[in-house]
């Protein structure tokens, strides 16, 4: 069982003001690394969108929206000035849904490259250190990656079916974590994180220019930081985000 204890204010602020000071040395540093992220992002953008649009052909550029089950493992991390004590902070996930929507081209039969978007998110219950229990809340975020699919092609040309893999990488534009108890809410968010994600599914021709996809993807995301949004205080460290999908999504081809 958990132990409800009621959060106090008192004595906490000099930790409080120590924990400004290293904020600011945290987001000059991490403003660094966001713009190198940019930086590397915008280059592999950079790198696709030639091969995605040097070619001519009619038929060989995709739209896919997606919707799907969000499946997302708990997580510990450390809370900082958030409670009455800092320590281990334990997060607990339920269901959740994601939806994207994906623009893309095939170099070729086998091989196709994709900028895609993703929104997600999942209900969640976080245990403070002090013992005190946020019972409702959600772990979500806003994703961009650049994807490539390799489709299996089958021996016999009249198949509807083709199975395909995939990999990709992504920017996190934003992840936030919100907790919730009794009308009171603090939110907590990151950005700037540069994610991975490997995935199969199942493609099946519908007509000439329409297919229905079935995929299975698993996302990987370590050490997350989650700065407090005003009014709240405080900020998580160590958290980990590695979301499991099963998803539905129609795939077509102009």
């Amino acid at each position: 069982m958990y132990q409800i204890t009621l959060q106090s204010k008192r004595g906490t602020t000099p930790r409080l003001n120590n924990f400004v000071k290293r904020s600011k040395t945290y987001q000059q540093n991490k403003t660094a690394i966001k713009h190198m992220h940019l930086r590397f992002i915008s280059t592999l953008l950079l790198m696709l969108l030639p091969v995605s649009f040097a070619y001519t052909q009619t038929d060989n550029m995709f739209v896919r929206p997606v919707f799907g089950l969000s499946q997302l493992s708990d997580t510990q991390g450390t809370s900082r000035s958030i409670g009455s004590v800092d320590g281990n902070a334990d997060v607990q996930t339920g269901d959740g849904f994601n939806a994207g929507l994906g623009l893309g081209y095939y170099i070729d039969d086998a091989l196709a490259v994709e900028l895609y978007w993703e929104y997600r998110t999942n209900d969640s219950e976080t245990l403070l250190p002090d013992g005190t229990l946020y019972n409702d809340g959600n772990y979500a975020s806003n994703i961009f990656f650049a994807n490539v699919h390799y489709f299996l092609l089958p021996d016999n040309e009249q198949s509807s079916f083709v199975p395909y893999i995939g990999a990709g990488l992504g920017w996190v534009q934003e992840i936030d974590i919100d907790l919730e108890s009794e009308g009171q809410e603090l939110s907590f968010s990151g950005d700037g994180e540069l994610t991975y994600q490997v995935f199969t599914g199942l493609n099946y021709l519908v007509f000439e220019s329409l297919s229905l996809q079935a995929e299975i993807r698993y996302q990987a995301l370590s050490s997350v930081e989650l700065i407090a949004e005003s009014p709240s205080t405080g900020a998580f460290t160590g958290f980990d985000y590695n979301p499991v999908t099963l998803q539905l999504g129609l795939s077509y081809r102009f």
